[in-house]
């Protein structure tokens, strides 16, 4: 079966369905009820949605799981090998055992949130899972509601900046720092040859030192790319710093470095900005789902609960 159908239809519909449940709104709750007690018939067997697609979804999981361990296994005979291919064969059953990971991973999840949804479907139906009762308390007016949904907004909007520092530190731990680590080995015999004068090995050392220099670059655009005002922070502090970022950059650090210099701090980064950046991230959407938890809250919701005596 194709695997992005999967990912991109059965996953978000599962947990759509779920979200739906939990909502709390009676409309939402009863029309997801109603899509997962959807009967579907196979022959003579009549099953509902939640249970034919929670029973599919376990299946995989088991199917992949033994597929995942297969690939382990040939990983395994392979690597121990004294064949010639032994390098390309191992590159290839390890990108199996990526691929059936990921899809023991997408069956897991697809598994877990229809039995969510399955379940909270069987709560609503026994009238123990239903939208809060009024209390005849006003309702929260809508001005109130929008300042808190625009403070939300602007929350969500101001953690883009830290999270796009963390994104780069995640393109370079997985593109950057692995490739890296293989050439810092080559290092030692080219540690003060510039790139102008390398001839054989170092030659081709600093070409690859150069490639992954460029990979790097690419890492940066590609984050600037997701995170509008992190871009633009991240533009304001390079002009601040009288840095451009491209490919003359990359010419101006392999002709005042070494090559084994350049590998060095390929992917340095300042830790306790980094740091700072996950705590105001965490922060910065930690206060806006609090924001639009305001927005969609009763005011008797919001007000403190106990028992109260003139």
């Amino acid at each position: 079966m194709s695997w992005s159908i999967f990912a991109y239809t059965v996953v978000p519909a599962g947990a759509l369905l779920a979200v739906l449940l939990a909502s709390g709104r009676g409309l939402a709750m009863k029309a997801a009820s109603k899509v997962l007690s959807t009967p579907v018939e196979i022959g003579s067997l009549r099953l509902s949605v939640a249970v034919l697609m929670t029973a599919l979804c376990g299946a995989l999981s088991l199917l992949s799981y033994s597929g995942l361990r297969r690939s382990e296994m040939r990983a395994e005979q392979v690597s121990s090998s004294s064949l010639a291919q032994t390098m390309i064969l191992g590159d290839q059953q390890m990108r199996n055992v990526f691929h059936q990971g990921r899809n023991l991973y997408l069956s897991l999840l697809g598994f877990t949130v229809w039995v969510v949804a399955w379940r909270l479907k069987v709560l609503h139906d026994n009238q123990q899972l239903a939208p809060p009762k009024a209390r005849g308390r006003g309702q929260t007016s809508p001005t109130s509601r929008i300042m808190w949904a625009l403070a939300g907004l602007l929350a969500l909007l101001l953690s883009d900046v830290p999270l796009c520092r963390l994104n780069y530190q995640l393109q370079l731990a997985a593109f950057v720092t692995p490739r890296k680590e293989r050439l810092m080995a080559s290092a030692g015999m080219c540690d003060n040859v510039l790139a102008s004068t390398a001839v054989g090995q170092c030659q081709v050392f600093c070409e690859d030192v150069r490639l992954l220099s460029e990979e790097r670059m690419r890492s940066i655009m590609w984050v600037r790319s997701w995170h509008l005002l992190g871009r633009i922070a991240a533009e304001v502090f390079d002009d601040a710093r009288d840095v451009a970022q491209g490919p003359e950059r990359i010419e101006k650090l392999f002709a005042q470095k070494s090559c084994a210099q350049v590998l060095r701090s390929v992917d340095k980064s300042n830790q306790l900005v980094n740091a700072a950046c996950a705590a105001a991230a965490g922060v910065s959407i930690i206060a806006a789902f609090a924001a639009l938890a305001h927005v969609f809250a009763e005011e008797d919701q919001l007000a403190p609960s106990g028992n109260h005596q003139d």
